[in-house]
């Protein structure tokens, strides 16, 4: 079952996860009323971008970092991260800028390193059990965002470039606070590179990021279909949507963070097992509560608080609202497949969702525009979530009859 210990970090992150939540969405409200939705289009092009090039970097500075840091110790995990974050850094910006050349592409780069800096901090938290740690960082990063943006918008007053200088200086403010909090947790750390324990960390790495890009396609690739056929206005309305339903993730992605740094230190249990149920539960409870608070609320407060352009978000949150739900109860189950090691599992299910996804929007949006987009981006969380639940029943009752378990050839 759950214990006091897993109870108590689960409650701690619902709550910073919640005040994450809401200083998000503050920044969301803040550059839609003094940019507009133009201005949270380029906003929202920037942070996929990032988030597709830190995919890469991720390989060696987040799960892989959790996983092995009590078996290897940090001195042997940090020089390979800085190294990769860097090549893999310079490398995805300049794919980036050939491919859509942009003005930002320095700005890109610096955001790159200093966020797989970041990532690396957090996933060793994650891995020693230190959520108060990770919670701390997580709070602050988007609370020194918010400031920053206000501070530079009474001051230089660039635009939404004020956006891109307020992120790069809260990340470094946040890397100084979690360098005093690593040493902390786990005292100096010397850089050392072991190519054993490099092999190690990429196979495991590699295997979970290539499920989160295949993940990042499911969520995000909607974007980039939406800016070729409509345009940035389009795109910055839809995103708000997105930030929203999103928001209301906060429930599920606390609860899995916390089973997932349970079950890597305890191991894959029965009790283990038990609690992912639960956990999945109580998630969908919530979140379905959450949406239905969300969904009551008249479309005006919306168009008041993120400004007229976007008085219609309300209609997307609906729409995408049975995704939301697919994705609380089974982000649970995806964690718990992450901390026993079965990545293979979280690849399929993100690659059924990826080509689903690219095929249905080929199509949809053209003739349905966002509509289609929010309509599509549901089915595919409902597929995907399928998948990854049923495997985690059929490997709970018959652990050598999971089709995809044989499949893969896990064991």
């Amino acid at each position: 079952m759950i214990s006091k210990e897993v109870r108590k970090d689960t409650i701690l992150t619902i709550l910073s996860r919640a005040t994450i939540a809401i200083i998000a969405l503050a920044n969301t409200a803040f550059i839609t009323q003094f940019w507009g939705a133009e201005g949270k289009g380029y906003q929202t092009i920037f942070i996929a971008n990032l988030g597709l090039i830190t995919i890469v970097t991720n390989i060696f500075t987040s799960s892989s970092i959790s996983y092995f840091v009590r078996k290897v110790g940090a001195s042997k995990l940090l020089a390979q991260a800085c190294i990769w974050t860097f090549i893999s850094s310079l490398i995805g910006v300049l794919l980036s800028h050939y491919f859509d050349s942009h003005s930002y592409t320095l700005l890109l780069l610096i955001s790159c390193l200093l966020t797989g800096y970041v990532t690396f901090h957090n996933a060793l938290y994650i891995g020693m059990q230190k959520i108060k740690y990770f919670n701390l960082l997580a709070i602050l990063q988007p609370l020194l965002l918010l400031l920053f943006m206000f501070l530079f918008y009474n001051t230089i007053d660039a635009g939404y470039f004020d956006y891109f200088y307020a992120y790069i200086l809260s990340l470094i403010s946040v890397i100084i606070i979690a360098h005093f909090l690593t040493q902390k947790t786990v005292g100096k750390i010397k850089l050392q590179l072991d190519f054993s324990v490099t092999k190690q960390t990429f196979s495991y790495g590699f295997q979970n990021e290539l499920s989160s890009f295949f993940q990042f396609l499911v969520t995000r690739l909607s974007f980039y279909f939406i800016v070729y056929y409509l345009n940035e206005v389009s795109l910055g309305i839809f995103s708000v949507g997105i930030a929203i339903s999103e928001a209301i993730w906060i429930i599920s992605r606390s609860i899995s963070m916390v089973q997932y740094s349970n079950i890597i230190k305890e191991g894959n249990t029965q009790n283990a097992r038990k609690g992912v149920i639960i956990s999945s539960l109580l998630s969908i409870v919530f979140t379905f509560f959450c949406v239905i608070v969300i969904l009551i609320l008249p479309k005006s407060i919306f168009g008041y608080i993120f400004g007229p352009e976007f008085s219609e978000v309300k209609y997307i949150v609906l729409l995408m609202s049975p995704g939301i739900l697919f994705i609380s109860f089974s982000t649970i189950y995806g964690h718990y497949f992450a901390a026993i090691g079965k990545m293979k599992i979280l690849v399929l299910k993100s690659v059924v969702g990826a080509i689903l996804t690219f095929l249905l929007l080929f199509f949809i949006i053209p003739q349905w525009e966002i509509t289609g987009a929010c309509v599509v981006t549901s089915f595919v969380h409902f597929i995907s979530s399928s998948i990854i639940v049923t495997c985690f029943f059929f490997m709970n009752d018959k652990p050598k009859s999971c089709p995809v378990n044989n499949m893969m050839n896990y064991d």
